[in-house]
């Protein structure tokens, strides 16, 4: 006789705290300039450009005004930014991950500026 085990399924309640991956309530063109922004500073990844600096502050701006937790916010920025650095992976990763928290606070800044 075998032990009965509930069919839980993790996915499903995941699923209910944040967009799928790909679909997000932030415009396509915020999202299709926030890539090529990223995809410029991942090839030079010493500090985040200026245009950069001034996009993610719409990207907050827009996220805030769509009522767009920051959590999630922080997804779908990371969402972008792996889906990104995969296509790029070194051996050394560190100067990417100091890029990207450094851009993870500029996102976190711009929510809350007013």
């Amino acid at each position: 006789m075998g032990t009965y085990v509930h069919p839980f399924r993790l996915g499903e309640r995941v699923g209910k705290l944040f967009a799928p991956a790909g679909v997000s309530p932030l415009s396509e063109s915020t999202i299709e300039e926030l890539k090529a922004a990223l995809a410029e500073q991942l090839k030079k990844p010493d500090s985040p450009s200026p245009e950069l600096a001034i996009l993610l502050k719409q990207f907050g701006a827009e996220a805030r005004a769509k009522k767009v937790k920051p959590e999630e916010l922080i997804v779908i920025f990371k969402q972008i930014w792996n889906s990104l650095a995969e296509s790029i992976r070194t051996t050394n990763s560190e100067p990417h991950e100091r890029v990207r928290q450094m851009l993870v606070t500029l996102c976190i800044q711009a929510y809350y500026a007013d």
